[in-house]
């Protein structure tokens, strides 16, 4: 039995590294989007007639993204499959604990595989013909694989609410990709959902005059991961195992 916060990152860390969901994921993430960056390099319309590798490597953000709300799930919701939660609350009672436990491990992984993915899909696309990279669009690039952990932190609260994996993946992927579009010919409300709030902190697109800038979507998806984890270990904390 532990509550040393310490101790509870290591042991989650674990469980989620060894989960061969995890590395799958991450593997087929990378893969995915530096075969895409390099799609996009090649078909340059896609970019608009760019010959910009960090566009091409910015594209790929879009899909991308499934593979991080994906590892944010995992990090909690495997273990509702069986018992593992039970042994894991015997181990580590403090359930705030235990869920900042899970969530710095989430964060542990899905940074560097986002500087991975990035740097991957960049290279991928400056080597394809006719594009080059002068070092341009650094912060969007750091944009980009802040967006891509956050986008997954709203997973991992989603999953810590809803408490099923299929259950959770579908309910972030609608708020995330579906639910945008639907509404966008609505309302021009949608600015404010995570997804879009978050492009802006990596768009390089000119804004609209009612577009959100940088700093406003890093904070609006900001919001929505306070008041998603705020209210997840709240349920956590009060729900039976």
């Amino acid at each position: 039995m532990t509550n040393d916060l310490r101790n509870v990152v290591a042991a989650e860390l674990i469980k989620l590294r060894t989960l061969p969901a995890t590395l799958i994921t991450i593997a087929v993430t990378v893969a995915g989007a530096t075969t895409l960056a390099v799609a996009f390099a090649t078909g340059r319309q896609q970019l608009g007639g760019s010959a910009s590798a960090a566009e091409a490597a910015l594209r790929v953000v879009e899909y991308g993204q499934i593979g991080f709300i994906l590892l944010g799930i995992l990090a909690v919701a495997t273990e509702y499959g069986g018992s593992q939660i039970r042994a894991t609350l015997t181990a580590a009672p403090g359930r705030t604990l235990l869920m900042a436990g899970k969530a710095a491990a989430y964060v542990l992984i899905a940074a560097p595989t986002a500087l991975l993915t990035l740097a991957l899909s960049l290279l991928a696309a400056r080597l394809a013909p006719g594009m080059s990279w002068t070092g341009e669009h650094v912060g969007a690039l750091a944009g980009a694989g802040a967006y891509l952990v956050l986008i997954g932190l709203l997973g991992y609260a989603v999953a810590a609410l809803v408490r099923d994996l299929i259950g959770a993946l579908v309910a972030t992927l609608a708020l995330v990709l579906v639910l945008p579009p639907v509404l966008a010919g609505v309302t021009t409300l949608t600015r404010y959902l995570p997804s879009h709030a978050g492009t802006r902190m990596y768009e390089l697109a000119p804004a609209l005059p009612e577009d959100l800038t940088p700093a406003q979507g890093a904070v609006t998806l900001a919001a929505w991961l306070v008041l998603a984890l705020a209210t997840g270990v709240a349920l956590f904390a009060k729900r039976d195992a």
